[in-house]
């Protein structure tokens, strides 16, 4: 939605963080909010007050405890921060002018003819996630700060199938119509904090051999990814036009134990299976 907004010219990275969303604790910019590098906190549990607090206005409460929480100073090291992301959800409805189950239906999931969709009530044929104090999680979002905060965050949320996050990957890798390739390029190479794999919105893999979880084979050069918290993970490798995505299940029944270690060793043999067999 981003790199839609920046391409019309209804968003602008260099601008401050305020200049969209006032009450923003950060005093850095777009471009540093949407690298992890705005100095925004990793996590806090504010589902817990929310569940506690029950507001009117779920979504909005999160982004006024996500927004206003304490920052660091900007552009100095990237955190990945579901706090960061939380506020650019709420920033990007401002600059759309829409809700952000709108914006991504718009601008995004139409023109690239997804079916993928927030969820604020549950869906059909999701995939069941964790068994915890909420029961069985099974077509709403896993992530409890989104759960409790309107179900539609920045952070978490969004439903896809393993066709959509194809068709998604296809879509960057060859970028057109309102994802205008420069403004996807800029994505994908700029780093907003020194030292920093991630870029504007994604990640890149580690080059520390058995560290990252796109594998040891899959390229260093134009390669960008991310990773979802549930065992998800996408990864491109732009030169020579592919991708590998992987739609795991790491936190059923529980997110606790091995499963993260395990789901890490599966990211990398899928990266370096994909690589041979291509």
């Amino acid at each position: 939605i981003a790199m839609a907004l920046e391409a019309s010219g209804r968003l602008e990275l260099a601008a401050p963080v305020r200049t969209y969303l006032p009450e923003a604790a950060t005093t850095g910019t777009v471009r540093q909010l949407l690298g992890h590098a705005a100095g925004c906190a990793a996590h806090v549990e504010f589902f817990r007050r929310l569940r506690a607090e029950r507001p009117a206005d779920p979504r909005a409460r999160l982004v006024s405890l996500a927004s206003r929480e304490p920052c660091d100073p900007p552009g100095v090291r990237a955190v990945y921060s579901d706090l960061g992301y939380i506020a650019l959800g709420a920033l990007v409805e401002r600059a759309a002018a829409a809700p952000l189950e709108q914006a991504f239906a718009e601008m995004v999931a139409a023109p690239l003819g997804l079916v993928a969709c927030f969820a604020p009530a549950p869906i059909a044929n999701a995939v069941a996630t964790e068994l915890d104090d909420r029961g069985l999680v099974c077509g709403l979002v896993h992530d409890e700060n989104a759960y409790w905060g309107g179900r539609v965050c920045g952070h978490a949320g969004l439903f896809a199938s393993i066709d959509d996050v194809a068709r998604f990957a296809a879509a960057m890798g060859a970028p057109r119509d309102r994802l205008r390739p420069e403004v996807v390029a800029r994505c994908f190479g700029d780093a907003p904090a020194p030292g920093s794999s991630w870029r504007l919105g994604w990640d890149t893999p580690s080059a520390t051999p058995g560290v990252s979880a796109a594998g040891d084979r899959w390229p260093r050069a134009g390669a960008v990814g991310h990773l979802g918290f549930t065992g998800t993970s996408l990864w491109l490798d732009l030169p020579n036009g592919r991708w590998v995505a992987l739609l795991g299940n790491r936190v059923h029944p529980t997110r606790f134990g091995g499963s993260a270690e395990a789901m890490k060793r599966l990211r990398r043999a899928v990266g370096d299976a994909v690589v041979d067999a291509l």
